[in-house]
């Protein structure tokens, strides 16, 4: 294993410093007793939207940052934000969309939540997809097969071997890192 001594050192870092309203909002320490942002009114979708933008684009900046960890031992951990960013950005598109929040909000996989996006911003995804003669069809295909990437990535220890494809995984991202535009106020 590589020795990681030269790794960033994030002990002196003081998060409660921090001027981002998230840190100022905390209520618990125990996270899962923290009160969650009412989801009832279009106003509170936008912004649900803007909050799952701003993630996604802070998990795609670490995937962005450190891209040479693609082929490295480190990989699965990049390839776990890769996919977290698709979600995001998936989920992102449905906020932005109001769609029944019940449907989504606790999905990870990305082809079910794809299949949640109008059917005219599907066509889009897949007719910007950098494999640019690939059909509907193969599209989905590829993305049914990493439709559980996020969880299962994070548990790879577990895997004696993985096999998925990697570039159409790398490419999804770029194309909705890319296309995605932040919900105007």
């Amino acid at each position: 294993m590589d020795d990681l001594s030269d790794a960033a050192d994030i002990r002196g870092v003081d998060i409660l410093d921090q001027s981002d309203s998230f840190w100022r909002n905390m209520a618990y320490f125990q996270l899962d007793k923290n009160p969650k942002r009412k989801l009832e009114t279009s106003e509170d979708y936008d912004k649900y939207a803007r909050a799952c933008y701003k993630q996604a684009m802070h998990f795609s900046y670490l995937c962005i940052r450190n891209k040479d960890m693609i082929v490295s031992e480190h990989c699965m951990a990049w390839y776990t934000n890769v996919a977290f960013s698709c979600e995001l950005f998936f989920k992102y598109y449905l906020f932005c969309i109001h769609a029944d929040s019940r449907t989504f909000i606790k999905k990870h996989d990305l082809f079910e939540l794809f299949k949640l996006l109008p059917e005219e911003l599907q066509k889009d995804i897949i007719k910007c997809h950098p494999e640019k003669d690939i059909t509907g069809d193969m599209f989905e295909l590829n993305l049914k097969e990493l439709g559980k990437a996020f969880t299962e990535f994070r548990y790879s220890y577990e895997k004696d071997s993985m096999a998925f494809s990697a570039q159409f995984l790398a490419e999804l991202f770029a194309e909705l890192y890319e296309r995605t535009e932040p919900l105007k106020e």
